[in-house]
């Protein structure tokens, strides 16, 4: 009998410790196709990066250059590369992408493909080369190159025939072979259209999936630069997000199709998609791409510039920010400290894991090697998984005490790819559960997801994975409790006249000046909206009277209101125009409909500031126009870019004393019948 039960026991022994080996040598699961290259996982982590746009743009106050401004007027006379690289580090960022050519053609560094570029220009006398100059800067500091190069040439005389096509091929292979290492190059969707062509001055169209020879293009990026990763054209190893609003899908799939190119795929990715495209946002500190002195006040605030990095880098995105560069080749002091002084905001937002004391347990386990503590275990490449056949799971953090938190962030092990489509977060105090988000589940994770909500206080954090295409891969969760970021007041006029300032905190107060000074405690205090029956400037503030904080200064340039003008148009919606509201348009017909002012009295008329519908997804926007005072054409053009950047456009022009004028639209971004109008203005002296 003693040999039987000692037989037991040690079977028992055998047993349990057979069970133990097997737990500690489950297989991790299979990859979830498709799955991330070893180059797009890098690509991934370095998160954020800068871009650069300085050229004859900068030297001509353009966005697209027709193409037929002499290089003799670029001329920087302080330019610095280093001051832009350490910009860049400074504010966090891994790398520096360069335009190295825009759609006007002009090239940055001394090619032999064309007499247009840097080195017919005053610049080190003829012997510059920014492209040199900024690769050996990113080197020295330690940061990646990559370069955009447009393939629209509004300059060339071959563009739109085979020979351009050679030309510009001999240009990536000038790029990628002579300036060392390229961590990612550009492909621009801007192609064909109106342009100088060399003196033709005419139109010129191309088929640009067919034209270019991406494929050809792809292998001389590759011959050099193995691990470059390309966006745009037809053979992109990353997305466009589909605007440049700075912000990617709550739903963000790294996964899509490379021929799929609607806003929503662009925007959200695709969960059945067939390769691994994940979105690079691209986004500029100011309104415009190249540097304008008109929009120095336009600096993005410090909370927009936060609400980017949520909606970028928070949302399973890159982020591509914009530095333009000023006249003399140095980022603006005030963009400079604005972009570095942000970097330190969120990085202070997320210094302290609260998270990382705490007990964590899971209601599935994989295995030994897949346990819930690896998600605060600092190791990127160990996770917690959960068994075959399961498709979510529970994940609970527990605290000694109550801890406060606002901010949630969460990633996925990419190298096995994407997985989660549903979660939501619920906390306890006091053993009583409450959710935490308002919304009642969340989707996609990916690389990486941010989350942020009010302040809560808990003693238990509960994440339940609702849904997830095949067992639960988590590397990584931190929560922080992020302190206050006044965001500036939103200010509007309504077509009464009245002035609307919103107050973004309910624990703040807003103070607000009507004469152009910087307002403060001792301003006018903000109760409700207030007639401002005149042209002039609004500037507001956010103050927190417990910190002693304020926002930054909002600023609003308000032109004369609509009791000082009649209004003609075809439309009876017209109000719609002066209401202060981008999300209320006035359609115009094409051909036929135009906006007609006539004001009580003469104006010395010096311009006007049209915006387009601010509503997502966005269509019919004007992009060429027709302004006249008192019958006579005063002024016509185009709104460069506006399909991707649709802000407000401000045309100025030498004053000229009328007392109508008539706005008409030539062309919109859908070729379509009607165009749209969400607010009109008329600049007068």
């Amino acid at each position: 009998m003693l040999i039987i039960k000692m037989m037991r026991y040690v079977n028992g022994i055998f047993i349990l410790g057979f069970w133990l080996f097997c737990y500690s040598c489950v297989k991790a699961p299979s990859p979830l196709q498709p799955v991330p290259s070893a180059a797009q996982i890098e690509w991934h982590k370095m998160e954020t990066y800068g871009f650069v746009h300085f050229g004859l743009n900068t030297f001509n106050d353009m966005e697209w250059g027709w193409g037929d401004t002499p290089p003799s007027t670029f001329n920087p006379t302080d330019l610095d590369c280093e001051q832009w690289v350490l910009t860049m580090k400074n504010a966090g960022m891994k790398a520096v992408i360069l335009t190295a050519k825009h759609h006007d053609g002009f090239c940055l560094w001394q090619t032999q493909t064309t007499d247009y570029h840097i080195g017919n220009s005053p610049y080190k006398n003829g012997k510059g080369d920014i492209v040199r100059e900024l690769s050996d800067a990113c080197r020295k500091h330690g940061l990646k190159f990559g370069l955009y190069l447009s393939p629209w040439d509004r300059n060339n005389s071959h563009y739109g025939y085979p020979e351009y096509v050679e030309i510009y091929h001999k240009q990536i292979e000038e790029l990628t072979s002579l300036y060392g290492e390229i961590f990612e190059f550009w492909f621009d969707g801007a192609n064909g259209g109106d342009g100088y062509y060399g003196g033709a001055c005419e139109l010129r169209s191309i088929n640009p999936k067919e034209y270019y020879d991406y494929e050809k293009a792809r292998d001389i990026i590759y011959e050099n630069n193995p691990n470059c990763m390309i966006f745009g054209g037809t053979v992109p190893t990353i997305r466009w997000v589909g605007n440049e609003h700075g912000e990617a899908g709550a739903t963000n799939w790294c996964t899509s199709f490379v021929d799929n190119n609607d806003y929503i795929s662009l925007y959200n990715g695709c969960s059945d998609g067939d390769v691994w495209l994940p979105a690079e946002v691209d986004v500029s500190v100011r309104p415009g791409w190249f540097y304008h002195k008109k929009e120095d006040h336009l600096l993005k605030s410090l909370a927009s510039l936060s609400v980017i990095y949520y909606n970028s880098v928070g949302r399973n995105a890159n982020l591509l920010l914009n530095f333009p560069v000023a006249l003399n080749g140095k980022i603006s002091p005030a963009d400079s400290l604005r972009v570095v002084t942000w970097h330190d905001i969120i990085k202070n937002e997320l210094r302290h894991n609260v998270l990382k004391n705490a007990t964590v347990t899971a209601d599935n386990v994989r295995g030994k090697n897949f346990s819930p503590d690896n998600v605060i275990d600092d190791d990127w490449d160990s996770y917690w998984s959960v068994k075959d056949g399961y498709d979510g799971g529970l994940i609970v953090f527990s605290f000694d005490k109550p801890v406060r938190m606002n901010r949630l962030m969460l990633q996925e092990y990419i190298p096995l790819g994407q997985r989660v489509e549903e979660f939501y977060l619920e906390g306890q105090l006091d053993g009583k559960w409450f959710k935490i988000m308002p919304s009642d589940s969340m989707t996609t994770i990916g690389y990486k997801r941010i989350l942020r909500f009010k302040t809560v206080e808990l003693d238990k954090l509960m994440i339940f994975f609702e849904k997830s295409k095949g067992p639960l891969c988590i590397n990584n969760i931190e929560a922080f409790c992020a302190p206050v970021l006044l965001s500036p007041p939103v200010i509007k006029r309504d077509y009464y006249g009245f002035v609307h300032l919103n107050i973004p905190d309910d624990e703040a107060v807003v103070y607000y000046t009507v004469d152009g000074s910087l307002p403060d405690n001792s301003s006018t205090r903000y109760d409700k909206p207030f007639m401002f029956n005149d042209k002039g400037v609004i500037k507001a503030v956010t103050y927190d009277s417990v910190n002693d904080k304020y926002s930054d200064v909002a600023v609003r340039h308000l032109d004369l209101p609509a009791s000082s003008f009649v209004v003609s148009s075809p439309s009876d919606s017209y109000d719609k125009i002066f209401d202060g509201d981008g999300l209320s348009s006035l359609n115009l017909k094409m051909n036929e409909s135009f906006i007609e002012l006539t004001f009580n009295d003469k104006q010395k008329i010096s311009g006007f500031r049209y915006l387009p519908s601010q509503n997502r997804n966005v269509t019919r926007i004007i992009t060429d126009y027709l302004f006249y005072v008192d019958g006579k054409l005063v002024s016509s053009g185009s709104f460069d870019n506006i399909e991707n950047n649709p802000i407000e456009q401000v045309v100025e022009f030498e004053p000229v004393t009328g007392k109508t004028v008539r706005f008409v639209p030539v062309r919109n971004t859908d070729n379509a019948g009607y165009c749209n109008v969400a607010e009109f203005s008329v600049i007068v002296e």
